[in-house]
């Protein structure tokens, strides 16, 4: 991969950039190997399979050549440096690349700071993941479509496409930035909630956040108002906390924390690989996790009867796996 990327950057006239390997030994089939499809030769494995791990690791390399190219370069018939290139999968997909820089900062970063020498291709898919989520964000386009260039050479599946633009950043304590208004409490935030900015209309007031989890992004939606929190969705693994300290707990009648909660996940199965509890004083009284998938935002309802008159911390604690993305999307909190 960066010796290909090294052949781009010394742009001689001479020798073009491609992604030929070995096109100057005179072998017969003209080239030791193609990146674009290592298959070509014969022997290199351009998909993975189970069997994998038992193929000299020189072929088995392919499929990292493969993803590689396919990241870079996306799908489809191309000519670079004056040779002739396909970018084929083995799913039947298509896409567009993110670029060869880019590919190749993203390679670089999860070699160098997340790769070890036990490292599988689905660790390196994970790898890659995170370091393009270090780069260009959780919910770029660039690591979306990293992920579609994995599951291209049959190495776990594409992650959900998060749209063209990316998430707003969380809002600013300054005047200028500001939300809009809050909406009625009917829809935001009831009467009689023990929460501060329960519906997070008003941006990160009242909450503190280990990651941008306050958004009012259009990549997904709010049950009330413009704001939520998005937490999770990385297909790596990750832990999240979304917490407010010092809610006073109503002393009479039956107090509950309820709030509305979406969960969209790539996992199957009943199996809890990924979760969101809710803490109290840091104790979980529940847990949600991929199992829960909803379409849409279903309401969530939480005893806080053993808390009565005291003054609580509230947290949103969670927690993904190395493999397969969960999203939880939480909104219109209330404690009453």
């Amino acid at each position: 991969m960066f010796g290909t990327m090294v052949e781009f950057y010394a742009n001689n006239a001479g020798d073009p950039g491609d992604y030929y390997i070995g096109e100057k030994l005179n072998m017969s089939g003209g080239y030791m190997r193609r990146m674009d499809n290592p298959a070509s030769d014969g022997s290199s494995l351009g998909c993975w399979t189970s069997s994998a791990g038992s193929v000299d690791v020189h072929y088995s390399s392919g499929i990292g050549n493969h993803f590689f190219y396919l990241a870079a370069e996306g799908t489809g018939a191309k000519t670079i440096g004056g040779r002739s290139h396909n970018g084929t999968t083995c799913n039947s997909d298509t896409f567009t690349g993110i670029g060869r820089d880019k590919a190749a900062a993203v390679w670089y970063r999860a070699l160098s700071t997340y790769m070890t020498s036990t490292t599988t291709y689905s660790g390196a898919r994970t790898a890659t993941l995170q370091a393009a989520a270090d780069l260009y964000g959780t919910n770029s386009q660039e690591r979306y479509l990293v992920s579609k260039a994995w599951a291209a050479v049959s190495v776990g599946t594409a992650l959900p496409d998060p749209g063209t633009g990316s998430p707003s950043p969380s809002p600013s304590a300054s005047a200028s930035s500001s939300p809009s208004p809050s909406p009625s409490p009917s829809t935001s935030t009831p009467s009689g909630n023990a929460l501060t900015n329960g519906g997070f209309e008003q941006g990160t007031s009242g909450w503190t956040q280990s990651d941008d989890d306050i958004t009012s992004s259009t990549l997904q939606g709010a049950h009330g108002g413009s704001w939520y929190a998005w937490m999770m969705g990385y297909g790596a693994p990750a832990v999240e906390s979304l917490a407010q300290s010092n809610i006073a707990v109503p002393a009479s009648g039956s107090p509950k924390l309820t709030f509305w909660l979406k969960v969209s996940t790539q996992e199957s199965g009943s199996i809890a690989y990924d979760t969101l509890k809710v803490n109290v004083n840091g104790t979980a009284l529940a847990t949600y996790s991929n199992a829960n998938a909803s379409a849409g935002y279903v309401q969530r309802t939480v005893d806080l009867s053993a808390y009565k008159g005291k003054n609580v911390k509230l947290e949103f604690a969670g927690t993904e796996d190395a493999y397969l993305a969960t999203v939880f999307l939480v909104d219109d909190v209330a404690i009453g």
